[in-house]
């Protein structure tokens, strides 16, 4: 009680000390350079995106005969918003605020480029950039096709028949 285990140190000690010996010197330097390579080559590179911070609040009235669109799943409405303009995607029918989804029109595979305002497609599905055909499905953001990226979400709370829309 209250002093060092031994045996446990005793090996940590000998696995330690057999670097030391000199026929293991070049071993020691493998291991080593085999454990740099490893963790860097193991690592993923990220693409970083710094999306652009719009601060807004917008409020969507869904008893509103403009918001007819998202009483139903899979009804989309386009408003103001955000970087380019928001999309908000109705999901499900559960009475909270997980059913929508809220994400920038700007495609964000290319922000910054005029032509980068999303379209949504004929079937409903999917929101498109003219530019370079990027495709995004609306259910969750995810990237679909030659897309990297995912859209860029807005978090919106829902009260009663008023959903709220912040950054």
């Amino acid at each position: 009680m209250g002093g060092i285990d031994t045996k446990n140190t005793s090996y940590l000690f000998i696995v330690f000390n057999v670097f030391n010996y000199p026929f293991m010197k070049f071993n020691h330097i493998s291991i080593w350079t085999l454990l740099f390579l490893g963790v860097a080559c193991g690592c993923k590179k990220n693409k970083t995106i710094y999306f652009p911070n719009v601060g807004f609040e917008q409020y969507v009235y869904l008893n509103n005969p403009s918001s007819f669109p998202l009483t139903s799943p899979g009804g989309h409405l386009l408003m103001e918003g955000g970087y380019r303009g928001l999309i908000i995607y109705r999901r499900t029918l559960n009475g909270n605020s997980a059913d929508f989804g809220v994400y920038d029109r700007a495609c964000p595979e290319h922000f910054d480029e005029d032509c980068s305002v999303l379209e949504i497609s004929d079937d409903g599905l999917f929101a498109e950039c003219p530019c370079h055909g990027e495709q995004y499905l609306l259910l969750d953001g995810s990237p679909s096709g030659n897309a990297e990226l995912p859209l860029h979400p807005y978090p919106a709370i829902l009260n009663g028949d008023v959903l709220y829309i912040s950054n």
